[in-house]
């Protein structure tokens, strides 16, 4: 199974929190994880927006993830990857009909 402590925040995180992973995963984004339900992602443009908002980086991530991600369900690489081309984005949660995180699909290996 792949560790994917790197690319998961929780929502009570904060959001210097958030730019450590984004920037040891080099995707610019994390998924927000909560209690295994995917739940938002944060990247690293929603947090430049914040800190122009003068967000204080030690806020947490729920104040400014974006709840509105992408998800699928599917489980075959093809499949993800042709889901990954459409969606137009570097990092996409794969869940179970729970929305609990169970894979993550990459564009590309960092």
């Amino acid at each position: 199974m792949r560790d994917f402590s790197d690319f998961v925040v929780s929502p009570r995180d904060s959001i210097r929190t958030a730019m450590e992973r984004i920037t040891k995963n080099r995707h610019r984004v994390v998924i927000v994880v909560d209690h295994g339900r995917v739940v938002g992602t944060v990247s690293d443009g929603d947090i430049r927006r914040a800190m122009l908002r003068e967000v204080l980086a030690l806020a947490p991530v729920r104040q400014i993830m974006n709840i509105n991600c992408r998800t699928i369900t599917a489980t075959t690489p093809e499949k993800q990857r042709d889901d990954l081309r459409r969606a137009h984005v570097t990092v996409l949660p794969v869940v179970n009909d729970r929305d609990e995180l169970i894979d993550i699909v990459l564009a590309f290996e960092a």
